[in-house]
């Protein structure tokens, strides 16, 4: 039975893939399996008739075991937008359950990790009254928080740290990625999430201008 965590952040933009890529290597450094998934992703291109993430197509690469690119990212849009929009115009309707339905596959799949990377921030919409939170709720994964370090990141962290509890999330711990190299303060910024996040930092990761 694999292990199945979720990476979700702060904010769009903040580092989750480049967090879920180094945990895929840590892990295949230790001899397990890993399996790297993002359900959703908009932004996409075309390739052989098919939208293609480049997010996706780096997390699968990573990942020791290499399914069919469509069970790694089941739901690619074009446009780079709020997903539950980039949806629509493609004339598809997200929901938890066709969601789950597509995810499904890869869950099953026995590997001793599986990564499942989120879009945008915990809240990001799917449709007009759900989130992608209710799908983690209900398929109860392990989370994981990447923190983006910039300016205003302490508010983003601690409402969503709120916002996690509240949904009775199991939080694995939290990961400070240094996103923004011009940030003032940061040790004492990760200190101060240190005194109001009371669930583990487990790393700090360096500013890095690429993948």
């Amino acid at each position: 039975m694999s292990d199945k965590l979720f990476i979700t952040a702060t904010d769009t933009n903040v580092g989750k893939t480049y967090t879920a890529l180094k945990l895929l290597k840590k892990f295949k450094q230790q001899g397990l399996q890993t399996l790297g998934i993002k359900p959703i992703a908009s932004g996409c291109l075309q390739e052989k008739k098919q939208w293609i993430n480049q997010d996706a197509i780096l997390l699968r690469g990573a990942s020791t075991i290499q399914l069919d690119y469509s069970l790694h990212n089941p739901f690619a849009f074009k446009e780079y937008i709020a997903p539950h929009i980039a949806a629509s115009y493609s004339g598809i309707y997200l929901t938890i359950k066709n969601i789950i339905e597509k995810m499904q596959p890869a869950l099953n799949f026995p590997a001793d990790i599986c990564l499942i990377e989120g879009v945008g921030g915990w809240h990001c919409p799917l449709n007009n009254t759900d989130t992608m939170a209710e799908v983690v709720k209900q398929l109860k994964l392990k989370t994981i928080l990447v923190v983006g370090m910039r300016l205003g990141c302490l508010n983003q962290a601690i409402l969503t740290y709120k916002a996690l509890q509240q949904d009775g999330i199991s939080i694995v711990g939290w990961i400070a990625n240094c996103c923004d190299q011009t940030m003032q303060a940061l040790d004492e910024n990760v200190a101060t999430l240190k005194n109001f996040l009371p669930i583990p930092l487990l790393e700090i990761i360096p500013y890095c201008a690429q993948l």
